[in-house]
């Protein structure tokens, strides 16, 4: 009895709501549809089909972990990843390394962002409005100095 309590299973079709639910599948004829999915506070994903935990109590059916392996990056030691299967992730490293891994990287700030940094580098042009740094020139005209 206590071995069928915790089981490894699919997990397909989550569906969003107060708690996430979605169709567990274990062994054959081991199916429970609506097990819910609680995570915790702060954090968010809606991975649709996957691979998890299962845990069984009084007929109730919650799902308690879960994961897609077949796209899960491959870390080295003590490194933590928030990721995506299309493959963007933010990635904390070893020496105080943050590293972002994406096509665009968007702030939406309402006030301000601020950069307390000694040194910014950038690979590319940089604009303000259209006007480019690489390409803007001013000239001098005569005057006082």
């Amino acid at each position: 009895m206590l071995a069928n309590l915790m089981r490894w299973v699919r997990i397909r079709g989550l569906k969003e709501g107060k708690f996430q639910k979605g169709r567990v599948e274990g062994f054959e004829g081991d199916v429970r549809d609506d097990a819910q999915r609680p995570q915790d506070y702060g954090y968010a994903a809606n991975p649709v089909d996957g691979e998890g935990l299962k845990l069984e109590v009084g007929g109730h059916t919650i799902i308690v972990r879960m994961d897609r392996t077949a796209e899960r990056p491959q870390l080295a030691a003590y490194e933590v990843a928030v990721w995506h299967k299309e493959g963007h992730m933010v990635r904390l490293r070893a020496g105080r390394i943050i590293q972002v891994d994406c096509d665009q990287f968007i702030v939406n700030a309402a006030t301000k962002v601020q950069l307390n940094t000694p040194l910014v580098q950038g690979s590319g042009d940089v604009k303000a409005g259209a006007i480019s740094l690489q390409s803007h020139v001013h000239g001098t005209s005569p005057g006082p100095s």
